[in-house]
């Protein structure tokens, strides 16, 4: 390689290298404060409401900070402590009778408030009923103060990568040089080296995680033990039916034969009316709206 190219190579690598370096300082004044929050947090045990806020979901990658899956595991961390029961329908009420300890959980004592004030309820009413805003409120602020995602960076390292390739490659060609290695020394062949340039920095731009992965992942396995430890003598019937009220039930879809379908309704063959087969269909079943086994997940380092 000779001393111009070399100059060439060197100054747009150093540019890509910059680049990607400008990219992690960024990361790292954006998470100063999550970091902090981390750091003071390491050591303790994770409240279990935080730990669900966090985890978003029972299952494995599932979407972080998601109110649902807080307000559920509130629930069931209150019938696991005795102080509250279920019914099949998932309406929640408070155990007559019952002497409530619930310590200095402000979630579980909100919780209990709201349902001695109102008298029962379901899961989504706790998430959505003007009734219980003031159970929102406190549930809110455990909420952990993390990003729900890793971020735009891989992305514009790709940018990078193909920028830096092209430019590369166009430097070198109005310079004369050739492409270091070949025995033609021809600099027409940059424009087909530089895809192979870009194929390899674009390959380094792999190591920034995907935009979409959830950060924090030692965060998470922690959120993950809590949320367990803290239910681990919870029978499935009282996880099964607390999650039949977590969501709002399907519309029941249209048939194939009405208006829907473009013209009048017809009545069915054996000659009764719309109304008498109505009164055939019976209430669609009820299903388990979510599931899945626990387990880790990708993403930033914490």
């Amino acid at each position: 390689m000779s001393e111009g190219m070399a100059w060439i190579a060197a100054g747009w690598l150093l540019a890509y290298a910059g680049f990607n370096g400008a990219l992690f300082v960024s990361f790292r004044r954006r998470t100063r404060s999550e970091r902090r929050f981390l750091k003071e947090s390491d050591g303790a045990d994770v409240d279990p409401i935080q730990a669900a806020w966090w985890l978003g979901a029972s299952w494995e990658n599932a979407p972080a900070q998601q109110e649902w899956y807080a307000v559920e595991v509130a629930v069931r961390l209150l019938i696991a402590a005795g102080d509250s029961e279920v019914d099949k329908d998932g309406r929640v009420t408070l155990t007559p009778g019952r002497s409530r300890s619930l310590g200095t959980n402000p979630v579980l004592t909100a919780l209990v408030a709201a349902l001695r004030r109102h008298g029962s309820a379901t899961v989504l009413e706790l998430r959505t009923d003007p009734r219980f805003t003031r159970f929102r409120t406190v549930l809110e602020a455990r909420r952990a103060p993390l990003r729900e995602r890793f971020g735009r960076y891989r992305i514009p390292a790709v940018t990078a990568a193909f920028t830096v390739a092209i430019g590369m490659a166009m430097h070198a060609m109005i310079a004369r040089h050739g492409v270091p290695g070949l025995p033609d020394q021809d600099p027409g062949y940059w424009t087909i080296v530089w895809i192979a340039l870009w194929a390899v920095l674009a390959a380094l731009a792999a190591l920034w995680p995907p935009e979409m992965s959830r950060p924090w992942p030692r965060f998470t396995r922690r959120c993950r033990v809590a949320v367990s430890q803290a239910l681990a003598g919870e029978s499935m019937q009282t996880r099964a039916w607390v999650s039949r009220a977590v969501f709002p039930a399907p519309r029941r879809r249209r048939g194939k034969t009405g208006a829907g379908r473009g013209g009048a309704s017809r009545a069915p063959r054996s000659g009764r009316s719309p109304g008498d087969v109505g009164d055939d269909i019976g209430d669609p079943a009820d299903v388990d709206t979510h599931g899945g086994g626990d387990g880790g997940d990708s993403g930033g380092g914490d």
